[in-house]
């Protein structure tokens, strides 16, 4: 037996929310994931293991992905000495100045 229209039914080929989503709000999938990724950035043990990785140079992509989901977006830094000023530096001077600036946090 077909469906009878009411005054609340919609009219074909129209949705029920016709302006969708408002933009900008989350989705279930992304404030659980959100969620996830900050319990795991805050944890000591994954912190320690991650200031190896760096030192190491062995951190993966998928950290800075973890930290953008966790605390959001990293800030964009600018190089303030001259041009090219780290290009200058060896990679094991890199990575120590790295390490310092680690051992700060």
């Amino acid at each position: 037996m077909p469906r009878h229209s009411t005054s609340t039914s919609f009219r074909p080929g129209q949705s029920g929310n016709p302006r969708g989503r408002t933009p900008g709000t989350l989705t279930r999938k992304t404030v659980e994931v959100r969620e996830v990724c900050s319990r795991l950035v805050d944890d000591p043990a994954y912190r320690d293991g991650l200031r190896q990785r760096l030192i190491n140079g062995t951190a993966g992509a998928m950290e800075v992905l973890i930290w953008h989901y966790a605390k959001g977006k990293p800030v964009d830094r600018v190089e303030t000495g001259a041009a090219g000023a780290f290009s200058q530096l060896s990679t094991a001077e890199l990575r120590h100045r790295l390490s310092e600036a680690l051992s700060g946090l």
